[in-house]
């Protein structure tokens, strides 16, 4: 495999690419765009990419899982955000799908309904219509979809005190 890579791109450019996909878990598409930032040809890409995979450095599956966990645990996304990111790096439906379909439809109730209920703590007493745009719009944004977030937007407002 090394042997059609360039003695400088061995000793150069190799050693920069692990460390890069050491760091932090990255995919094929990440990779690319790290090639050509450090101005490799792209007649080497595929040798590269090929050396970091059989090396384990470059897991598609791999990063396509912990991706979708840390969005979840971390940022408290949902599953249109989700999905939406994995597609502009490339990772193909099937994966995303296998991977999305651990994420229980009651636990993303569960974090939307938190979300919003965090959310309503910081929204000003507005007018009941202004409250429930403001809501909906922030859990579209945090990637559920729109009929699950007017549920639970219908949810809260429902079991909010009335003053």
């Amino acid at each position: 495999m090394e042997s059609n890579i360039p003695g400088f791109l061995i000793n150069q450019m190799m050693p920069k690419l692990e460390k890069y996909c050491a760091f932090q878990e990255r995919c094929v598409s990440e990779v690319k765009t790290k090639l050509t930032r450090l101005n490799v040809p792209r007649e080497y890409w595929e040798s590269l990419l090929t050396h970091l995979q059989e090396n384990g450095f470059v897991n598609e599956e791999r990063f396509t899982e912990l991706f979708v966990r840390s969005k979840i645990r971390q940022k408290g996304w949902g599953p249109v955000k989700i999905r939406m990111e994995l597609r502009k790096k490339s990772i193909a439906d099937s994966m995303i799908d296998n991977y999305l379909s651990d994420f229980q439809p009651e636990d993303q109730n569960e974090l939307l309904l938190s979300w919003l209920r965090k959310k309503l703590k910081t929204l000003t007493k507005d007018e009941p219509l202004k409250q429930r745009e403001k809501l909906v719009r922030f859990g579209i944004s945090k990637g559920f979809e729109t009929g699950k977030v007017f549920d639970a937007v219908n949810k809260i407002i429902k079991a909010q005190p009335e003053d």
